[in-house]
């Protein structure tokens, strides 16, 4: 038998094929699966090719899939959405052995190993989820862009914008942040980054994060800053569901996803420090969300399963 997990969001969406002993067949990688960035409809032929190409690429016919879990971006925030990719997905599959979550479910399930515990996915977005040992479940954050997703690498590069305009007509001195950014877009002039901006997607300011990171290898203090206040907004979104879920033994285990970590220490020390007196105890992530979807499905499918299939995950995938 094989178990398919899928990993969406709002830059690309991952399939991947295991066996029941945890070996990865195959994987593909597609664009974002978010539909308020594509379209319902769009996002229906970015599934459906995934899985072709999926079950192509490893040999499997479709109908061989005893189980598969859906990590999807914005699921369960809309509810007439959620209705239309849940059943967008069974008529892809032409079956009932699946499960749609929110993606940053698959990310817990892959930083914990679908063990009790908290995480947290910093990517282009931000969301906090949780799963209690009585198997409560609650999540944090994740409003969105416009007025949320605070530590995202969105909500980085917001921050980055505003500290370069700040720098460039002198309200703020200038720091290596200043050439960074001027470097990044190639700027002639400062104010040649306004029509930029306003036509940047989501995606495109989100990835502007990156400079975030340089500036702060050059020991820029506004850079070092924000990754200060980013692990502080963090920090309150796993207090937040550690307020919701019932823990009987502490520390609580949490770990996290997204590339806003890929940041190190910059991030994950502030963070560590913050989380020291809530009796949350920082781990790194035992799989990847897309691992982490393929394990959820086998998990799902009621197949036992043990610490030689996690290991097994690791090795292959």
């Amino acid at each position: 038998m094989y178990y398919l997990g899928v990993d969406g969001g709002g830059t690309k969406t991952a399939f991947i094929l295991i066996s029941e002993e945890g070996f990865v067949l195959s994987k593909e990688i597609m664009g974002t699966s978010h539909p308020d960035q594509i379209g319902l409809e769009n996002v229906e032929k970015v599934l459906r090719e995934g899985l072709e190409q999926v079950c192509q690429k490893a040999g499997v016919n479709q109908a061989e899939i005893a189980y598969s879990v859906w990590g999807l971006p914005g699921y369960g925030e809309n509810l007439a959405d959620e209705k239309a990719l849940k059943k967008v997905v069974g008529e892809i599959l032409k079956s009932d052995n699946y499960k749609c979550v929110n993606d940053v479910e698959v990310g817990w399930a892959g930083s914990l190993a679908c063990q009790p515990g908290l995480h947290l996915v910093a990517g282009t977005g931000a969301i906090g989820f949780g799963k209690s040992p009585n198997g409560q479940t609650a999540r944090s954050s994740g409003w969105s862009e416009v007025f949320g997703d605070e530590g995202s690498a969105y909500w980085l590069g917001r921050k980055l914008l505003q500290l370069f305009s700040k720098q460039a007509d002198f309200r703020l001195p200038r720091t290596p942040l200043y050439r960074l950014v001027r470097e990044y877009f190639g700027l002639t002039r400062d104010l040649d980054l306004i029509p930029l901006i306003a036509k940047a997607s989501r995606d495109e300011t989100a990835k502007a994060a990156k400079v975030v990171y340089k500036a702060a290898l050059a020991g820029d203090e506004h850079a070092l800053n924000l990754y200060q206040k980013a692990a502080l907004e963090h920090s309150q979104t796993l207090q937040a569901l550690l307020k919701q879920l019932n823990f009987t033994h502490q520390p609580v285990p949490a770990s996290y996803s997204g590339g806003v970590f890929l940041a190190g220490d910059f991030i994950l020390k502030p963070l560590k420090n913050y989380l020291k007196p809530l009796n949350i105890k920082l781990q790194e992530p035992e799989l990847s969300p897309i691992l982490g979807a393929a394990l959820l499905a086998l998990d799902l499918s009621g197949t036992a399963w043990s610490k030689k299939t996690v290991f097994n995950l690791k090795e292959s995938g």
